[in-house]
């Protein structure tokens, strides 16, 4: 079984932890008005080598996304 593919998180140019990354973008999102289930979609999308569409739209929280290669 392969191991899950991990990402990386930046506030600006500093690595930071998922779920710090993750809690800053939550409460942007809510502070946005994005419902709770799309923000949930956006992130995890954003976590995606696929998912560029979305990292777009969680930088808006000051937060970079730097997906695992497959």
């Amino acid at each position: 079984m392969d191991a899950p593919l991990s990402g990386r998180y930046y506030d600006t140019d500093r690595e930071i932890p998922e779920p710090q990354a993750a809690n800053r973008w939550f409460r942007y999102a809510q502070e946005q008005g994005i419902d709770i289930a799309r923000a949930i979609s956006l992130w995890e999308d954003a976590a995606t080598p696929e998912g560029k569409r979305s990292r777009e739209t969680v930088a808006g929280c000051g937060i970079r996304i730097v997906p695992p290669e497959r």
